[in-house]
């Protein structure tokens, strides 16, 4: 499971984001950043379900995969 994060954070950092199946459910982890005169400015990490495509907020992508290690038991299929 921690090799599996690893790459998913790997993955995300370079593409700035990666898709995944946990228990057999299609999720993405994406960065995300608004900016300009009117956009109010944020810097997140989004980790989106992509059926419902309800999404939590995340400060860092550390926050994000520890949160991810903490709530989701099987990873599997990371795509990039």
């Amino acid at each position: 499971m921690k090799d599996r994060l690893i790459s998913i954070k790997n993955v995300a950092l370079n593409k700035t984001w990666v898709s995944f199946l946990t228990n057999n459910h299609p999720y993405s982890l994406m960065h995300w950043s608004i900016g300009g005169v009117h956009e109010e400015k944020k810097d997140v990490w989004l980790l989106q379900d992509e059926m419902t495509f309800e999404a939590q907020e995340f400060p860092t992508i550390d926050d994000a995969i520890a949160w991810m290690e903490e709530n989701m038991n099987e990873i599997s299929d990371v795509l990039g």
